[in-house]
């Protein structure tokens, strides 16, 4: 549901806006501490760190003027995880001091979230995160480092009297692939992690702001596929009677009307000029005659002139299968008499209403099947 500005106008002056925008910003940090397990579950670092910066911010200006009992927690778990992800990466620093790795520095945060956690669940990240700290040492090639690691955790922390000699034992063999650290792995540790995350937000941190857009993306892909099943539908309707109707009327059709000649226009629709008196003017025109007589000027005897006169007379053309099955079908449908509709369905080749009926008398009197 989306409200208009007016509307959250009204609403707000009934209201301190103060408590309205303290409300909202608490929506804001719990989704982007969300956001942060989030991309810590998926192990996407630079994601991660980009969030981190606008839910640090955040927690700055509010942590001041909140009354929140979980904000400290939430801001504690969030540099927990920092430190974690950065776990591998011993470039990388949270102290003052060079020799403090991400992982050593996450210890006592781990630490100090006792009373948030599981007892065996934190006794078991303890650990890993204890092994994992001298492992990744180990594993990077620095065994200096592995030691100076070793003597920090034997003073910051209690460590398992068995734990810390298979430790010393593997600093200084040198022994990377050791039955302990592949057994207490750092991908362990991260899973482990994963699980006190989902009872942490299981407890007590709000996802207003991530259900409520989850509501409202549902909706439109609600909307959406509403539209597009519609659509589905609308293509697929049967067709009417009458486009059925017409369908089949169209596959009924006589194959000999496709040979069909327009229909000739009584009236013609060319548009003339208004008249002038140029046009009416006779254009000179050459009249062909079926008869020519050409006599030659030069010609003076009877004889010469009967050799000159020259007689073209009109050559009868044959009629053709075509036309005959034209005739026929003609006759069929317009009826025996009616030779100029027949003329104006089909095309005969400039023969007459005349020459139709004297060749229908002709099929007539050889007997073919009409």
């Amino acid at each position: 549901m989306e409200c208009t500005s007016d509307e959250i106008s009204c609403s707000t002056d009934k209201t301190n806006l103060g408590e309205v925008e303290s409300v909202v910003q608490s929506w804001m940090i719990d989704y982007y501490f969300a956001t942060l397990c989030r991309h810590f579950k998926a192990r996407s670092s630079p994601e991660f760190h980009k969030a981190l910066k606008i839910f640090e911010a955040l927690v700055d200006e509010f942590e001041s003027c909140s009354h929140r009992s979980d904000l400290s927690s939430q801001r504690t778990i969030c540099c927990l995880l920092a430190r974690v992800i950065d776990g591998e990466n011993l470039d990388v620093r949270y102290e003052h001091m060079a020799q403090i790795t991400p992982l050593m520095s996450a210890l006592p945060i781990w630490e100090s979230l006792k009373e948030s956690s599981d007892t065996a669940l934190h006794d078991k990240i303890k650990t890993l995160l204890i092994v994992q700290s001298v492992a990744v040492c180990v594993k990077k090639g620095n065994s200096q480092l592995a030691k100076e690691t070793l003597q920090w955790l034997e003073k910051k922390t209690e460590i398992p009297e068995k734990l810390q000699g298979k430790l010393t034992t593997i600093v200084s063999k040198k022994e990377a692939y050791d039955p302990l650290l592949m057994n207490l792995t750092f991908n362990q540790l991260l899973e482990h992690i994963d699980m006190f995350l989902v009872a942490f937000s299981l407890e007590g941190s709000s996802v207003f702001l991530l259900e409520a857009a989850s509501k409202i993306v549902q909706a439109r892909h609600e909307r959406s596929e509403k539209t597009l099943s519609e659509e589905d539908r609308s293509e697929r309707m049967p067709s009417s009677p009458e486009s059925i109707q017409s369908e089949e009327n169209e596959e009924r059709v006589d194959p000999l009307v496709l040979n069909m000649r327009p229909k000739r226009r009584l009236l013609s629709k060319q548009t003339h000029d208004p008249w002038k008196p140029e046009t009416a003017k006779k254009e000179r025109t050459t009249c062909k005659r079926t008869s020519i007589c050409k006599v030659s000027r030069r010609s003076s005897s009877p004889s010469e002139l009967q050799t000159n006169v020259s007689v073209t007379s009109k050559t009868r053309k044959k009629w053709t299968a075509e036309e005959d099955r034209k005739l026929k079908a003609g006759v069929r449908k317009r009826g025996e008499g009616n030779w100029r509709m027949i003329l104006n369905d089909f095309e005969f080749n400039n023969r007459t209403g005349v020459n139709l009926k004297d060749r229908w008398r002709t099929l007539k009197n050889k007997g073919e099947d009409f």
